[in-house]
């Protein structure tokens, strides 16, 4: 369960920031890839957590899924507008 949360929030998180502020994929995912390290890292160094590998894929898959599903949906939307 505790990958899936890392995954939702990192999909709302790139949803969210891509809403906010259009940055390029490369930029975004980057920014994103850096805090999801940086987070395992500090976790690493606190007696009380532990850092994951496993956490950090999670978190990249959910900004992997953002942006298919925002490819889908741009490709959805150009095909609904050439039929209508």
């Amino acid at each position: 369960m505790d990958k899936v949360g890392h995954f939702g929030s990192f999909f709302a998180l790139a949803w969210l920031t891509y809403g906010a502020f259009k940055p390029k994929w490369y930029w975004l995912t980057s920014a994103l890839a850096a805090y999801a390290l940086l987070i395992e890292v500090i976790q690493g160094f606190l007696p009380y957590r532990s850092a994951s590998l496993a956490d950090f894929i999670a978190d990249l898959a959910g900004v992997a899924a953002f942006y298919i599903a925002l490819m889908s949906y741009h490709k959805l939307k150009s095909q609904l507008a050439r039929q209508g």
